[in-house]
């Protein structure tokens, strides 16, 4: 057996981890000096010596860190005091993905992790900083070498990555992180004034709509900073075996994904985006690291008429003929509507009950909306066998279209309440070996029926439900 002597990381590897460490040291004695009253030079001290300290330690475990390649598998041994060495065999490789931060531009070097199916994140080799020749020669050392011209490629333009911005559906996180932020400002520092909080001082409609405002505007421009951020330069590329996705601005991310991993690809309508004929393409992949499955952003922004044909272009395994889905029968209509339209009623009349009878309006507003939502789910519903691939979409939040390969299915059950018996509906559900799960909810029987049974005889031995299926009675 031939092997290469260890080799070390480029040196920039120290300034990048003594800068995640610093970052750490520094919030940390920050947030302890200002909770213990300390002075502004006491803070900048604590500071200060964080940063020695991070460096300090990041030189340490930089000398303890190698690597190297032998005819078998790739090694890396790290550890000062109790040394921990990885050994990932080559042929397990399934992806080598790049990751280049600012620190990393600045040096002229990348960040390589190579990944094996089914191990934990903690099994995972990450090289925080090697060179892009090095980085090279160990992705063709690992079977993940860059193709010398793609057979497909779909770039995000200027245009798209702003609308995919104004549309970012992001805006519960948004929301948290501004509320989060004002938990911290008022628990860190003091905002009350004379024993009464920002929270007791909003005591009228006005100031509540005001605050309400200012929390939503904050967390929108917040949601549309972070799309900027992660989408920028997004491009997809695929050649014969291999999806490689690019995308930030800050952090340029680069990542490959095997095309037999693809279980399935998932057109996502958002409430934004949906009106606008918009949508966004999401992979469900192969479970690894500590996931359970791993969904990935095919493709930010796309319109929904061409959705078919991109994923066509990316995944030729899902390629399918234009065709319409097998719809719930109308007599499904009302198990739609009414479980919708009855939420709405509850939560309208709950301001009417906790604070005047003014807000009477609000009940029979919220109980049409909810019924528009149940006909905007019975409308999206639906199935369709189209070759080797299954369609099925659900409307939750955001109408949900899956496209998966019928090979790469884990589970498919006919699902049916006593009710649903009643008035012969059944709902079908598939779940991909990811993971990833499509729901057609109040199929006609005999449809939903037909649908299972030329599932299972597709799967045939290869399905390993999770749990017994159901059959039809």
């Amino acid at each position: 057996m031939t092997s290469e002597p260890p080799r070390r990381l480029h040196y920039a590897a120290i300034a990048v981890d003594a800068v995640r460490a610093a970052l750490q040291l520094v919030l940390g004695a920050l947030v302890i000096a200002i909770v213990r009253g300390g002075t502004p030079g006491l803070a900048a001290a604590m500071a200060v010596g964080a940063i020695a300290v991070g460096s300090l330690i990041s030189w340490i475990t930089w000398r303890s860190k190698t690597y190297w390649l032998d005819d078998i598998a790739l090694h890396y041994r790290s550890g000062v005091f109790t040394p921990d060495e990885k050994v990932v065999p080559r042929a397990r490789v399934q992806g080598v993905d790049t990751v280049t931060g600012p620190i990393q531009r600045l040096f002229g070097v990348v960040e390589l992790r190579v990944q094996v199916p089914g191990a934990s994140d903690a099994d995972e080799i990450v090289l925080s900083a090697v060179t892009h020749a090095e980085a090279a020669r160990l992705r063709r050392a690992l079977g993940q070498p860059e193709p010398a011209s793609p057979d497909a490629r779909v770039r995000l333009g200027r245009r798209r990555l702003l609308l995919t911005a104004l549309t970012s559906p992001q805006i519960s996180v948004a929301v948290s992180a501004v509320a989060g932020v004002y938990a911290l400002f008022q628990n860190v520092i003091d905002v009350e004034r004379d024993g009464e909080g920002l929270l007791a001082r909003l005591n009228s409609p006005t100031t509540i709509l005001i605050a309400v405002a200012i929390v939503l505007g904050a967390a929108y421009v917040l949601s549309f900073v972070a799309a900027i951020v992660v989408f920028a330069g997004f491009e997809v590329e695929r050649d014969a075996q291999v999806l490689r996705i690019r995308r930030g601005l800050l952090e340029r991310r680069a990542q490959s994904i095997p095309l037999e991993r693809v279980d399935g690809v998932v057109i996502v309508e958002g409430l934004t985006r949906g009106p606008l004929g918009l949508a966004a393409l999401r992979l469900e992949t192969a479970a690894h690291g500590n996931d359970k499955a791993v969904t990935s952003t095919l493709l930010p922004l796309v319109r929904r008429a061409e959705a078919e044909a991109v994923i066509a272009r990316l995944v030729p395994g899902l390629a399918i003929e234009p065709g319409e889905l097998e719809r719930p029968p109308r007599r499904a209509l009302r198990r739609f509507v009414l479980p919708r339209a009855t939420l709405g009623a509850i939560v309208g009349a709950a301001p009417v009950l906790a604070l005047t009878s003014a807000a009477w309006p609000a009940l029979p507003a919220l109980a049409l909306a909810g019924a528009l939502i149940g006909l905007r789910d019975f409308r999206g519903a639906g199935v369709r066998l189209a070759g080797n691939v299954v369609v099925v979409r659900e409307v939750r939040i955001a109408r949900r279209t899956l496209l998966a390969r019928r090979h790469r299915l884990q589970q498919h059950a006919l699902e049916r309440t006593p009710l649903q018996a009643r008035a012969a509906l059944a709902d079908l559900r598939v779940t991909v070996g990811s993971g990833g799960n499509g729901r057609a909810r109040h199929l006609d029987a005999a449809t939903a029926e037909a649908a299972f049974a030329a599932l299972r005889r597709q799967a045939g031995a290869t399905v390993r439900p999770r749990a017994p299926a159901a059959s039809p009675p």
